[in-house]
């Protein structure tokens, strides 16, 4: 795919889910940091809020696992030519809490991507420290239909 290509099918969605208002990806305030064309690999970033927060003060597992599936869900969307990337199946690591005055930097792979199925896997880590807090990896269907 040419650079131009995955910069638009990059901004579509992003727009797609920063802009409806109230919804969990919107909220989430998701934010481009790097891509690789070559690699097929997507970095976002994420604010960490204090109302993502369980009764701790850090991260919430379910806010985790949210993030990461919209980066692999991005991943899969963005190097493909699906119209839409709907999870399948995800497995997820957590590694290490996260406080809610950090930063999520959260890398997502795409490994596979088929005319039925694509499979990618999501790193995310503390953008203070580069510490790994959580890994996963997923299935996601490649809708052709709009």
């Amino acid at each position: 795919m040419e650079k131009e290509i995955i910069e638009q099918r990059i901004q579509h969605f992003m727009e797609l889910r920063n802009t409806k208002t109230g919804t969990i990806n919107a909220m989430l305030e998701m934010e481009l940091y790097a891509y690789d064309l070559e690699q097929k690999t997507i970095t976002l970033a994420f604010p960490v809020r204090t109302w993502e927060a369980n009764p701790v003060g850090n991260m919430h597992g379910g806010m985790i696992c949210a993030i990461l599936d919209v980066t692999m869900g991005c991943a899969a969307y963005v190097f493909s030519q699906a119209y839409f990337t709907p999870t399948i199946q995800m497995s997820v690591n957590f590694v290490k809490g996260i406080p809610s005055d950090e930063v999520l930097l959260v890398e997502g792979i795409l490994d596979h991507a088929g005319s039925r199925m694509a499979q990618a896997r999501a790193i995310a880590r503390l953008q203070r420290t580069n510490e790994v807090a959580a890994t996963g990896n997923g299935s996601y269907a490649m809708n052709h239909k709009k």
